[in-house]
């Protein structure tokens, strides 16, 4: 290998980098984690294998997800588990997830109200492509029934202030909205108070 061939990242493909992470993760956590298929959807294996509408956890807490462009990996998949987020959605390494895997995520871990979910609740990087996705998957999602909110996380420690709000992405920030959320939500608070502690964090 001579030195204008030396790797920069440990990736086998570039083009199947998020494809090979989800498999990673899967084969780490075979007994916690599952893959929604036909999308880039992580899961918590408790909402993957329910049969039925009468054990679905959604019946009895309000459900988590997060997401974004799979460079920020694991920080998004790597807080899957109780009391913390239900599900994550991965976009490519420099792109925010597409609206159709979104709302097929909120579908797997979101009941109707009708038939007694206790809604959803998205936190989302203040990234324009995150923000645009996951803002009119919650608005699909809504329009069938589903009570969802969003709370965007934009505190970033690395930005200078005056660059305006487009400027702070919420990177580090997400994760302190990833655990207060998770927490409220273990305790059976409403969608409502679940969404108010992500905002005040």
């Amino acid at each position: 290998m001579t030195a204008a061939t030396k790797p920069k990242k440990f990736l086998n493909d570039p083009s199947q980098a998020v494809d090979e992470f989800i498999t990673g993760q899967l084969l780490q956590f075979p007994n916690h984690l599952r893959k929604l298929s036909n999308h880039h959807v992580l899961l918590h294996s408790s909402f993957a294998t329910t049969s039925s509408t009468s054990s679905h956890p959604n019946k009895h807490t309000v459900s988590l997800l997060s997401g974004g462009g799979s460079g920020h990996e694991p920080s998004h998949a790597g807080y899957i588990g109780s009391n913390l987020l239900s599900g994550a959605i991965l976009g490519g390494i420099f792109a925010s997830p597409p609206v159709s895997s979104i709302l097929a995520a909120i579908r797997a871990v979101t009941l109707p109200a009708s038939q007694g979910g206790r809604g959803c609740l998205l936190i989302v990087k203040n990234y324009t492509g995150d923000r645009l996705n996951f803002g009119m998957a919650c608005e699909m999602a809504n329009a069938e029934g589903r009570s969802v909110k969003m709370v965007v996380v934009a505190d970033d420690c690395a930005i200078e202030r005056k660059k305006g709000i487009t400027g702070a992405r919420g990177v580090a920030g997400t994760v302190l909205v990833h655990k207060t959320v998770g927490a409220a939500a273990g305790r059976g608070m409403t969608l409502e108070e679940v969404a108010e502690g992500g905002k005040v964090v």
